[in-house]
């Protein structure tokens, strides 16, 4: 389907795809943006809520909008549920178009809820750059600026509101939402309703609160990523079990080729991933203490000082110091938790790498979905290694545990095509386009179920049968040229191999401590039985 030249007369026949021209210089709208807009207009002209297009469109569209494309939907086409939509979307698949035109269009403020801070932020300074408004509700504001923030969204100065869950609860805030005359009500990253609201943002359980103090019908909850079990809580916690309609855009992105490693040295790892792949690169922690350890060992491996790491425990101005650094560096290396991988919009990240396995294959694609934004060749490589293990058997809920070992399994899994497996997880029955090549390490018969480390090992101690200790190895090991190894590191190494019995060491006096493979261990590494 080809895009318009400027002037073309399609626009004047079709209004939606005319107001985006003139409001966002945008010349074409996919189908699922065309019918999200059209759902959420459709939905406020039933609801009596003025529908204001530009000048030059006026009364080029039904109020009920002109689109006949097909929706998933669990519960009909009722209009009872028209502007109530869980919208799944991949990421960078222009979601932010779905909720910003509608707001310039409808008579009253549209009300966005994030997550995180540093999504907020870029959400406000991208709408500054399109020379819009918006106001941000945050903690710490002083009642004056809480009173210039009314002023701008009564007055009609602001058509957008940027929040968090946290801040909308506090009983003032929660109060003055229904004066406002909010007509609509947007939650980005909904699926943290199910990741985070039954931990350590229960805020999350409580958005109904905020939707009822509103007092609007309109309510779009954005996702990248969504099971059926997350779908469920959305539609539970969101749409108080009154249903929603499903809009499901195609989360395969072509453009990413998919890998996974096996590694005892996680670090390593990645070390060797970056020096592979192309930057800029962020490299995924699943601990604050983790991305500021690794991005010290990446900076002195590497010797390379364009290495930052971010997680929530920075303050406001270390963040937006990183999150500048970042979004303006060609050679970027981020080490980061999940704090920074929601919908900031660094359009040219060519590397994702996890060095720790996500919670969920939502979380995952979420994440790895950070790459290729503007649509070029790009990398997602997950590292997983024997720990997974221990991790997953410390997760309580049962449920938790499976969809954690889904992605596990994945990791480990060299018999299908990966991006077949990610999609097979998400429920995704639609057509899955694959690329001609580069389509994952599976389909390039480069995948290996073995830790990355193990070949190495054992033909090194095949060579060398009963010669050394795990010191004298390690001294050893990390004096030659070919092997890139901290003596500690090595050690590391060797006592995973010793534990899982791939290793053994002597016991008699001539060989006491002395290592060799063992007799059970084919050249692959595996125990034979």
């Amino acid at each position: 389907m080809g895009k318009s030249e400027p002037g073309d007369t399609a626009e004047l026949s079709d209004p939606l795809r005319g107001a985006a021209a003139d409001l966002f210089g945008m010349k074409y709208l996919f189908p699922y943006q065309r019918l999200v807009i059209t759902n959420i207009l459709g939905a406020a002209a039933a609801s009596g809520i003025p529908v204001n297009w530009p000048e030059n469109r006026n009364n080029q569209i039904s109020p009920g909008g002109q689109e006949n494309s097909r929706e998933d939907s669990d519960e009909g086409g009722d209009r009872q549920n028209l502007g109530r939509q869980i919208v799944i979307l991949p990421t960078g698949a222009g979601k932010s178009l779905c909720f910003q035109l509608p707001a310039m269009l409808l008579g009253g403020p549209t009300l966005v809820i994030y997550p995180i801070l540093s999504l907020m932020a870029d959400q406000q300074r991208r709408l500054e750059e399109r020379g819009f408004s918006p106001v941000t509700l945050r903690g710490g504001q002083s009642a004056e600026e809480r009173d210039q923030i009314r002023e701008k969204v009564v007055s009609g100065k602001s058509r957008f509101i940027i929040a968090n869950p946290e801040v909308l609860l506090v009983p003032k805030v929660l109060a003055m939402l229904e004066s406002w005359g909010i007509v609509h009500i947007v939650i980005d990253e909904a699926h943290c309703v199910s990741e985070w609201g039954e931990s350590f943002r229960p805020s999350y359980l409580e958005i109904g609160k905020i939707i009822d103090a509103a007092k609007t019908n309109l309510i779009t909850a954005f996702t990248a990523t969504a099971s059926d079990p997350v779908l469920e809580k959305i539609n539970s916690y969101i749409f108080g079990g009154n249903g929603a309609h499903r809009i499901i855009g195609n989360p395969n992105r072509i453009n990413i080729h998919y890998a996974a490693r096996g590694a005892v040295l996680r670090d390593m790892a990645v070390r060797d991933s970056i020096l592979a792949h192309p930057r800029p690169a962020i490299v995924f922690c699943s601990s604050r203490p983790g991305t500021e350890r690794l991005a010290r060992y990446l900076r002195e491996q590497l010797r390379d000082r364009e290495i930052r790491f971010y997680h929530a425990g920075l303050d406001r101005e270390e963040k937006a110091a990183v999150e500048q650094w970042f979004f303006a560096n060609k050679n970027a290396i981020l080490v980061s938790t999940c704090a920074y991988g929601m919908g900031v919009d660094k359009p040219d990240i060519r590397t994702v790498i996890h060095r720790d396995c996500p919670p969920t294959v939502e979380a995952y694609l979420q994440e790895s979905g950070r790459a290729g934004r503007d649509g070029l060749p790009s990398e997602a490589i997950l590292i997983w290694g024997p720990d997974d293990r221990a991790a997953a058997e410390r997760i309580g809920k049962e449920a938790d545990r499976r969809r954690f070992e889904a992605l596990l399994t994945y990791a480990r899994n060299i018999g299908a095509c990966r991006r077949e497996q990610l999609l097979s997880l998400l429920n995704y029955t639609g057509a899955g386009e694959s690329p001609e090549d580069s389509c994952c390490d599976v389909c390039g018969k480069t995948a290996s179920p073995e830790l990355r480390e193990i070949k190495s090992i054992l033909g090194f101690f095949r060579r060398n049968r009963r010669w050394y200790t795990v010191k004298e190895a390690a001294e050893v090991l990390a004096g030659m040229d070919t092997v890139q190894w901290e003596k500690e590191e090595i050690r590391t190494a060797l006592g995973y191999c010793l534990r899982s019995g791939l290793l053994k060491q002597g016991k008699g006096p001539f060989w006491k401590g002395k290592i060799s493979p063992a007799e059970r261990v084919n050249p692959s590494g595996h125990l034979q039985y």
